[in-house]
C-alpha cells in the first residue's frame, strides 16, 4: 500500500450522510462541503458517497416532497459539478435512523479507509491526508482520527486527551472518547468493530447514533478500566492516570496537537434550526441554546449545579454561569486539563443520555 500512498485518494472513499431536514430542498450546505474539499490538494479526485435515508413514516407530505426534490438536486450535481465528481448516490428503501443508514452506506465502499461526514460539516482547515492515511496503513492502532469542530481540549466527548508520541507522520491527540464528528478511519474497522457493537446495542442499535453505540461503552460510566475512571482520576492530585486497557480497540485520536491552538478543522451548519432530529421528537439541536423551563422537575438539569432547565440534577458540580470552561488540576506534559463546561450542549445531552440508559436498566431490573 505504501507505493500506491503516491495516489493516496484511490484509498478513500468519502462518505456523507443526510436525511429530511427543514432546509430541503436546498443544496446549499451539500455544495459548501464539496467545495471545501479542495482545501485539501488530492481530496476531491477520491471517491463519494452520499447515502440518503429514507423518510420516515409520520414526515408529513410537503416534507417528503422536499427532500425528494433534494434528492433530484444532489443526483444532478454528482451528474455535471465538477465538485461532485466521482460521486455515487444512495437512497435507503425505509427509514433506518443514523447508525444503519451508515451501514448501508458502507456497503458500497470498496477502499480501505473512509472519511465519514454528515451532511452539515463543512471543512475549514486543510490537513495532511496523504500523511495521515500513510501513519494509519502502517500504525494500525490508530483507527479513527476526528477532525475536530473545535479547538482539541478536555471537554464534551473528549473527555481526556493527550499528545500521541507513537509513530505517526502527522500530529494526533489520543482522545478517551468516541463521537460522529467528521473522521477517517478504515473500513475494516467498521464492519469488524463499530457496526457490530452498534448491532448488540439496546434494538439492536435501531434508532442510535453510532457514537452511543460506541462512546458510552469506552466510557464504563462508573465503574472502573473506563475513560470515566480516567476522567475523574485527571482531578484528583497524585491519582494514576492509566488509559483503558481496551484503548487501542477503539483506537480514537484527534486530528492536530492537544491544544486549544488546534482543531477546528470542521464548521457545523445546521440544516435543521430547532426542529427534532429526523422529525422524531426530543432531538434538540446541539447549536442551539437549551430552553429554559418553568419551574422545578426530578430530571437531569442543565443550570451548571443550579436548578436550571426544571432539574435538579448537578449539571457540573456548580460551575459558573454562561458555559464557561472549568479548570481541573493539569495532567502530564501534553495533557489538557480542563473539564467540560457544565452547560456545553454536548456535555448536558451525553448526561441525559446516560440518565436514560440508567432508568431502562433499573426498569428491567424491577420486572
Amino acid at each position: 500500500m505504501a507505493a500506491s500512498m503516491t495516489e493516496w485518494w484511490r484509498q478513500l472513499t468519502i462518505v456523507v450522510q443526510t436525511s429530511p431536514v427543514t432546509s430541503n430542498p436546498s443544496t446549499e450546505v451539500l455544495s459548501a462541503m464539496f467545495a471545501s474539499f479542495g482545501l485539501v490538494p488530492g481530496l476531491p479526485r477520491a471517491s463519494k458517497i452520499v447515502q440518503l435515508d429514507g423518510p420516515q413514516k409520520q414526515l408529513a407530505q410537503d416534507r417528503v416532497d422536499a427532500y425528494d426534490e433534494f434528492e433530484q438536486r444532489v443526483r444532478k450535481l454528482a451528474a455535471q459539478h465538477t465538485d461532485f465528481a466521482s460521486t455515487h448516490v444512495y437512497r435507503s428503501k425505509s427509514f433506518l435512523f443514523a447508525a444503519h443508514n451508515l451501514k448501508v452506506a458502507i456497503d458500497h465502499v470498496v477502499t480501505p479507509f473512509m472519511l465519514v461526514l454528515q451532511h452539515d460539516f463543512v471543512l475549514v482547515r486543510p490537513f495532511d491526508a496523504a500523511g495521515l492515511l500513510r501513519t494509519m496503513a502502517r500504525n494500525q492502532a490508530i483507527k479513527h482520527v476526528r477532525l475536530n469542530a473545535r479547538a482539541n481540549v478536555a471537554q464534551g466527548f473528549d473527555g481526556y486527551i493527550a499528545n500521541y508520541t507513537g509513530d505517526s507522520d502527522v500530529p494526533l491527540t489520543r482522545t478517551c472518547g468516541w463521537s460522529d464528528g467528521a473522521h477517517v478511519a478504515s473500513a475494516s474497522y467498521y464492519r469488524t468493530f463499530c457496526i457490530p457493537l452498534n448491532a448488540r446495542d439496546h434494538g439492536h442499535g435501531r434508532r442510535k447514533f453510532m457514537e452511543e453505540s460506541l462512546h458510552y461503552r469506552m466510557q464504563r460510566n462508573g465503574s472502573p478500566g473506563g475513560c470515566w475512571e480516567l476522567k475523574r482520576n485527571a482531578t484528583r492530585p497524585l491519582a494514576e492516570l492509566n488509559w483503558p486497557n481496551d484503548f487501542d480497540d477503539y483506537g480514537t485520536y484527534l486530528y492536530g496537537h492537544a491544544s486549544p491552538r488546534d482543531g477546528n478543522y470542521m464548521r457545523h451548519r445546521s440544516l435543521r434550526g430547532d426542529q427534532p432530529q429526523w422529525g422524531l421528537g426530543g432531538g434538540r439541536n446541539r447549536d442551539q441554546p437549551p430552553r429554559k423551563a418553568k419551574g422545578r422537575g426530578k430530571g437531569p438539569g442543565a443550570g451548571g449545579g443550579r436548578r436550571g432547565s426544571g432539574g435538579r440534577a448537578r449539571g457540573g458540580r456548580g460551575g459558573p454561569r454562561g458555559g464557561a470552561t472549568v479548570r481541573s488540576r493539569r495532567g502530564p506534559a501534553g495533557v489538557s486539563g480542563l473539564r467540560p463546561a457544565p452547560q456545553d450542549s454536548l456535555f448536558t445531552e451525553a448526561r441525559a443520555d446516560l440518565h436514560r440508559l440508567r432508568g431502562r436498566e433499573r426498569d428491567k431490573r424491577r420486572r
